[in-house]
């Protein structure tokens, strides 16, 4: 089945992967769907992905790199099976031409192909999480995994990580099938480095959702860093972080959040003033995209020059990966000394996840790890 994907449909989509142990389910699944070992691989991950499922047909994105290898994951496996399963009429395929730069291809289950799979894997034994062959990714400017020689420091990195999935593993979780984490780190190691979750998992849920896990029988709280990049580059700049970051004179503030972030990871002006005026929050104040919405981010970007003229030269910079790998170092730290009080939480990026009886230790963890950092203004907040 063929379908045109909507902005919306691709923006839930989650990338496929490699991500549960398949092996003793595969006598089965081929038994009822036929193909490939890499076509059950595909479906156990559209029966329990909860949406579309992306993936590509440039030859290019299948590196022969041995760090990210993965025998059933080739551009002929992958593209003969998705097809194969197309043909079965399993799948709503949203097939995109290899040499598009924005978007993927993307395949969406249908109820058949679900209730199918899912008979198969609930009537055998539990999923186990598959851990990818490399859990520390550097992808170059197309965004395509690239070689990289280890160094003390990415083995320390794999080394707690693989702690950390193994944490995860170990732990009883409701409300969410928990995914195995990788870091992703972008052109350098300076750039990027946050911890996501393969085939979206929780990182992949509204917050709403979020808060019927369970971790250990036990309700969540997610508690995050407010206002965590402004504060870091004013902690940077030695000066103090104004109250209320997002709150200038004649603007809405969700607006004005919206376009501080903007500003902090566009890589220049003119692409910062864009996506400002196409942005959704710009429509209480005019219909975003349109001439007067230009004019408007024009006039909004410079009020917040103005406010925060200590950290504006960090503006329009592409200084957003600089401040993820910052960012994604405390989440590092936060995760580990959590684990070692016997502790799992899940990284939401800037957020956690905690049960609830572990919140006001979260809490402490996260404003010393950051005062330890250099970040003392930092504050922490809890949803």
């Amino acid at each position: 089945m063929e379908a045109n994907g909507s902005r919306l449909e691709r923006d839930r989509q989650v990338p496929l992967v490699l991500r549960w142990r398949h092996e003793e389910h595969l006598a089965e699944l081929r038994r009822e769907f036929g193909g490939s070992e890499t076509t059950a691989s595909i479906i156990m991950s559209l029966a329990t992905a909860d949406g579309p499922v992306s993936y590509s047909r440039n030859r290019n994105f299948y590196t022969n790199l041995p760090r990210y290898r993965c025998r059933l994951f080739t551009y002929a496996n992958v593209t003969q099976s998705v097809d194969y399963i197309a043909n079965s009429h399993l799948i709503f395929h949203d097939k995109v031409r290899p040499g598009h730069r924005h978007w993927q291809s993307s395949m969406t289950p249908t109820p058949e192909l679900v209730a199918r799979a899912n008979s198969i894997i609930q009537n055998g034994p539990p999923l186990e999480l598959a851990i990818p062959r490399e859990t520390i990714e550097l992808r170059d400017a197309n965004g395509i995994p690239a070689g990289y020689q280890d160094s003390p420091e990415t083995k320390r990195m794999r080394q707690r990580l693989r702690e950390m999935n193994e944490a995860i593993r170990a732990t009883l979780f409701t409300g969410v099938l928990p995914g195995a984490m990788v870091r992703i780190f972008n052109r350098t190691f300076n750039r990027g480095g946050r911890f996501y979750a393969l085939g979206g998992s929780w990182q992949s849920m509204n917050q709403e959702a979020r808060k019927q896990i369970t971790i250990g029988g036990e309700p969540v709280i997610e508690i995050d860093y407010k206002t965590l990049h402004p504060a870091i580059l004013y902690a940077q700049a030695g000066a103090p972080l104004p109250d209320d970051c997002y709150s200038i004179d004649g603007w809405p503030r969700r607006l004005v959040k919206r376009a501080l972030l903007i500003l902090l990871n566009a890589k220049t002006r003119g692409k910062a003033r864009d996506a400002i005026a196409h942005a959704k929050e710009m429509e209480v104040v005019c219909a975003p995209g349109t001439d007067d919405a230009k004019k408007a981010a024009t006039e909004l970007m410079g009020a917040i020059k103005s406010r925060h003229h200590r950290i504006a030269s960090a503006f329009h910079t592409d200084k957003g990966a600089e401040l993820m790998r910052l960012d994604s170092d405390l989440a590092e730290s936060v995760m580990h000394v959590m684990m070692m009080a016997g502790v799992t939480v899940l990284p939401v990026h800037d957020s956690f996840l905690v049960q609830a009886s572990q919140a006001q230790r979260l809490e402490e963890t996260m404003l010393r790890i950051a005062y330890e950092a250099g970040f003392e203004s930092l504050q922490v907040t809890s949803n």
